[in-house]
């Protein structure tokens, strides 16, 4: 699934902008790997000046560093910035999983569903990669149901950022496992017209993320 990121402007600066963002959060562009605006010039096919704009646009979305006569780098977080995130990312997904309780489509609820089921029977490479994108676009279906844009634009940012980390945890299988039967659990609350339990059973599953994450740690 294509991640979009949290604004766009029209223009070349926009394109260069979506494709860092995009290598950044899916791992390509490691944290703490230096990037310059000659080499993504080249590889995008565009001058220094989109590429000046977008890492600009990107070092305010705090996923690069711009050091003063030194360089741009993909930003490295700490076990306090994972504490910082996950603690207002649980309050603010458990509010937009509220606001969108009544405007999620039955039937995309279902339709999604059965995908994470199906992802039972796959071998733990496809599992892990599967999961993956489905876990985005469970979040993504939450974020846009709220109807606050404020509220999507927030947590789209903080989903941005714990992917900077996130990836450290890209082959843990049975991470993958337990997460899949956790979404499975929240769909299922959906389903049911439980709000309460789907938000009882996704706060659940942003500790257990965060915990993990934390663990990986080194």
């Amino acid at each position: 699934m294509k991640i979009l990121p949290t604004r766009t402007n029209n223009g070349l600066s926009d394109k260069v902008y979506q494709s860092l963002y995009n290598r950044i959060v899916t791992g390509r562009l490691k944290p703490g790997q230096r990037i310059t605006e000659m080499q993504i010039a080249k590889s995008e096919g565009v001058s220094q000046a989109p590429v000046r704009e977008a890492l600009k646009r990107l070092a305010e979305d705090r996923l690069v560093d711009l050091v003063p006569r030194i360089g741009c780098y993909v930003c490295e977080l700490t076990r306090q910035d994972v504490n910082y995130l996950f603690e207002i990312r649980k309050r603010l997904e458990s509010l937009a999983l509220e606001y969108a309780f009544e405007n999620l489509d039955p039937k995309r609820v279902q339709k999604l569903r059965q995908r994470f089921s199906e992802c039972r029977e796959y071998d733990e490479h496809k599992l892990i990669q599967k999961e993956l994108r489905l876990d985005s676009q469970l979040h993504s279906m939450i974020f846009k149901a709220s109807g606050s844009s404020d509220l999507q634009i927030l947590l789209n940012k903080l989903w941005a950022r714990i992917q900077l980390f996130r990836i450290r945890e890209a082959t843990d299988v049975a991470r993958a496992r337990l997460a899949l039967e956790r979404h499975l659990e929240i769909l299922d609350s959906i389903l049911a017209g439980d709000m309460k339990k789907a938000q009882g059973i996704l706060l659940q599953h942003l500790e257990e993320s965060q915990q993990n994450i934390l663990e990986h740690f080194v």
